[in-house]
């Protein structure tokens, strides 16, 4: 399974022998939690084709269902056992039920709620939504994130608190406001328009005149790292409507890795996507001076959302993780910034010469810095950059890069 190659601090260590599977010969320990212990309680069910449907969508239910083909023989029985078991101590609580699909003797349900083939997924049903988590499988991250789960698929932005709280959210996410009348029918389309994207996008309204809307009925999406935000058209007021104009429009050219988005955005691209990985540390001088350039980069190329995605990394959030990244890809990434187009499945990238930069005086070089990373993002669009052009002969390989500017220090003195 994917998902047991990233580990967190707070990850979870089953202790149990191998091959346990009753939950009272079950032992789990919450590292850095010594308090918190497995009481040894089974809070989750078995789901059937026969009996889903009106167990999820029961009104008044919140329900966390897990899908997977693990089975009982699995030696990574105890870690799924050890992170349903240790989030359904907390959170039943709270109203949650926690159930589990084996989506290999149920496929038929399998292929209703839409889960692939020898997937592990989690999809958590309230009020009749569905909202699937892409985060790590940790007790911590996943329930911080249920817990954070809106009540309304549409956030109401009453005062300046709920104003500020909102304008925080930059690059976090992909943000769609509009401005409506209380009670309207374009805001119930809205809403329901906003259901079948909880999860992964945040839903926002307005009563009055802010954040750029000027009429009753405007809607506008923000993306990550992009300074102007998209219109929707004025004819979109209806919930088919706002579904598809969110679905053309909903990848923005760069996103943020973190523990909550993890699978939504480490997974293959689609077949016309250009993947791109960049390393930053945001605490370093050149780290600094590089994330300003992606800024730039991924606002400059907004026109190409959709086909260019930039997945930005910070490797101090995953510090058991970047040994297996740099073998993965044959980068040294505590060296400095690093960012290539890549491919995850073959665990292949070809990465930009960042010689052709000067991050040690980024005002300086600016212009020259921007020129260099557009001309290689350029090449990448246009496909003379391409990860099936790395096994060819040297005939086929791309110009060299132009020397760097005069005066630049090579990436040794950087």
């Amino acid at each position: 399974m994917t998902w047991i190659q990233l580990v967190s601090v707070w990850f979870i260590v089953a202790l149990a022998s191998a091959g346990i599977s009753k939950n009272e010969d079950l032992e789990c320990m919450f590292l850095g939690y010594p308090d918190l212990e497995y009481d040894g309680f089974d809070r989750t069910e078995i789901l059937t084709e026969k009996i889903f449907n009106r167990t999820v969508f029961a009104e008044d239910t919140k329900s966390v269902v897990f899908f997977n083909d693990v089975e009982e023989d699995d030696s990574e029985l105890d870690q799924y056992e050890c992170f349903l078991q240790l989030s359904a101590q907390i959170m039943t609580k709270r109203g949650y039920n926690f159930y589990t699909v084996n989506t290999t003797k149920e496929q038929r349900l399998r292929k209703q709620e839409e889960v692939e083939k020898g997937e592990d997924t989690i999809h958590v049903y309230k009020d009749g939504y569905k909202i699937e988590y892409n985060g790590v499988r940790d007790p911590e991250t996943f329930v911080s994130w249920l817990m954070d789960i809106p009540d309304d698929p549409v956030t109401i932005i009453n005062d300046e608190h709920d104003l500020e709280e909102f304008e925080n959210m930059d690059d976090e996410c992909v943000r769609i406001i509009g401005y409506f009348e209380p009670g309207s029918v374009a805001l119930k389309e809205f809403e329901e328009a906003a259901e079948d994207f909880m999860g992964e996008i945040e839903f926002f309204a307005v009563w009055a005149r802010k954040v750029g809307l000027k009429r009753v009925g405007e809607v506008q999406m923000r993306r990550p790292f992009e300074e102007d935000p998209l219109f929707a058209p004025t004819s979109a007021d209806t919930e088919e409507e706002f579904e598809e104009w969110v679905e053309k429009n909903k990848e923005p050219v760069m996103q943020k890795l973190t523990l909550d988005n993890y699978f939504n955005l480490w997974r293959d691209p689609e077949e016309d996507e250009k993947m791109i990985l960049a390393f930053v540390d945001e605490e370093t001088r050149e780290g600094r001076a590089m994330k300003k350039l992606l800024d730039k980069i991924a606002d400059e190329n907004s026109e190409h959302a959709g086909t260019l995605e930039i997945i930005l990394i910070d490797p101090d959030e995953f510090p058991l993780m970047v040994d297996v990244w740099e073998d993965m890809f044959g980068i040294d990434i505590e060296e400095g910034p690093q960012i290539g187009l890549i491919d995850i499945s073959e665990k292949e990238g070809i990465w930009f010469d960042m010689s052709q930069v000067n991050l040690d005086d980024p005002r300086k070089h600016s212009d020259s810095n921007f020129e260099a990373l557009q001309s290689w993002i350029d090449q990448i669009i246009s496909g003379s950059i391409a990860l099936d052009d790395d096994d060819d002969n040297d005939d086929n390989e791309p110009p060299a890069p132009p020397p760097p500017p005069k005066g630049k220090k090579s990436r040794k003195e950087l």
